[in-house]
């Protein structure tokens, strides 16, 4: 389970030297991105993808070289 925060600055400011994760969904119209650092994640949606915040995250997360996810599958059906 992952608990989430409101604040992107609280989770940036939890993350010190720990490993973490984003994911970045987008339709035409909007990106949502989420992150995850240990049980605490962030998740927000963008209207925009000039959006000043969305490039924050994604630059704390690609200079923390946090691993980007691109697809979740359950863990009974990754191995066959």
């Amino acid at each position: 389970m992952v608990n989430l925060v409101e604040n992107w600055e609280a989770l940036e400011d939890y993350a010190g030297d720990k490993q973490g994760f984003y994911q970045i969904l987008s339709d035409a119209e909007t990106v949502e991105i989420r992150v995850a650092i240990s049980r605490l994640g962030f998740k927000k949606e963008f209207d925009n993808k000039g959006d000043i915040l969305l490039n924050r995250i994604l630059t704390f997360c690609k200079s923390r070289n946090f691993i980007k996810i691109n697809k979740n599958v359950r863990d009974e059906f990754f191995f066959k």
